[in-house]
């Protein structure tokens, strides 16, 4: 049942991960104590076994994935399971709608139940099939009206000029966000650079791991990456390489928590 905590009403509280569970010996059915991690995020604190009753019961997370039933995999030093299949239809729409979202290509209109539909379809096997689609497609769609087609078709064809920066979010290379794309675009200033670097050459930026080096040395060594960027190209692809704007950093290295809504822009954009 929600409770009442420092004059806000609480619903939820996070757990992060299997760690954390074990971690707290929570079971399903306990009584817990709740904080406010920084003042802001519900976090269970404490469990408290003296008030179980018995029917309490251990949690454990699948072995395989919901979605193609692989055998869920944690890599060395992470504490999340990932699946392993690069073919596992779950991932291929997770990485379409990494694609298209607001950090990247910025695609209106195209959300996960249309990808979904255009996947079950045969219609796109990468993202850079989006941009082969042609109005005709859609139309054999079940419930697609001819001007739903014909606009989605318009907001594709009108995002095919990026900045390198949301190019390199939208590739959805692990470990790489918003700010490492920054990182990588202010040292390399081309996509031509990037995939000649080496992983000596990646090590060297700053704010730039020895993990995220490596996810992204090895995404551009990969074939199907290659591949995937020359259909890219195909597709009329324009990145646009102008440098990014010199960025204020009085508040480097200072972590910022926002709630709630903001006036003038939205919390992604702050």
């Amino acid at each position: 049942k929600p409770v009442k905590l420092a004059g806000v009403t609480i619903s939820r509280a996070t757990l992060h991960n299997q760690g954390e569970i074990k971690r707290l010996n929570l079971k399903v059915g306990d009584t817990v104590i709740v904080g406010r991690a920084g003042d802001v995020i519900p976090d269970i604190i404490k469990v408290l076994p003296e008030l179980r009753t018995g029917k309490e019961r251990y949690f454990s997370l699948p072995s395989h994935c919901p979605s193609c039933h692989s055998l869920l995999l944690r890599p060395e030093g992470e504490a999340v399971l990932r699946c392993p299949n690069k073919n596992c239809f779950a991932r291929r729409k997770k990485s379409f709608c990494y694609f298209v979202s607001r950090n990247g290509f910025n695609i209106e209109g195209l959300g996960p139940k249309i990808i979904s539909r255009l996947m079950d379809n045969g219609l796109i096997e990468d993202p850079s099939d989006l941009f082969f689609l042609k109005e005709g497609d859609l139309y054999a769609l079940a419930r697609f009206a001819v001007k739903s087609a014909n606009n989605l078709i318009l907001s594709i064809q009108a995002r095919k000029k990026i900045s390198f920066v949301k190019f390199l979010f939208s590739l959805g290379i692990r470990n790489v966000g918003e700010e490492t794309s920054y990182s990588l675009v202010e040292y390399f200033e081309n996509l031509e650079n990037l995939k000649k670097a080496s992983l000596e050459d990646l090590q060297k930026i700053k704010d730039i791991g020895p993990i995220a080096s490596e996810s992204i040395f090895n995404f551009f060594k990969d074939k199907k990456s290659s591949e995937f960027l020359e259909n890219l190209k195909k597709a009329g692809i324009e990145i646009e390489y102008q440098k990014p704007e010199t960025r204020n950093q009085k508040l480097k290295g200072l972590k910022f928590i926002l709630t709630g809504t903001l006036k003038t822009i939205t919390r992604n954009e702050a």
